[in-house]
């Protein structure tokens, strides 16, 4: 996959998280299992939002997603913000 194509793809994630944060929600398993991606027309596309819920500005204490994709957070205090969350997941991708 060429550099410049791999971008391309990675902004698009990105505009699909900042507008389902704009909706209110919350995704809580972005990985590249729930990434759809068409080579031929260069299309990504986040999926499976079974994990997700709406944004609230508290810490989540309830985990849901992914383990190896949980935030420090998580691990250590049992909680966790959504941004801070989100970035990591985005950041591992």
């Amino acid at each position: 996959l060429p550099e410049e194509m791999a971008w391309g793809l990675f902004r698009q994630v990105l505009k699909a998280v900042r507008h389902c944060s704009s909706c209110g929600v919350l995704h809580r398993d972005i990985k590249p299992q729930n990434i759809v991606l068409d080579l031929a027309t260069g299309k990504a596309k986040l999926i499976d939002f079974g994990c997700g819920m709406f944004l609230q500005d508290m810490a989540y204490t309830q985990f849901a997603g992914t383990p190896s994709y949980s935030p420090p957070e998580w691990i250590y205090l049992k909680s966790y913000h959504s941004e801070v969350a989100t970035i990591l997941s985005l950041g591992i991708l």
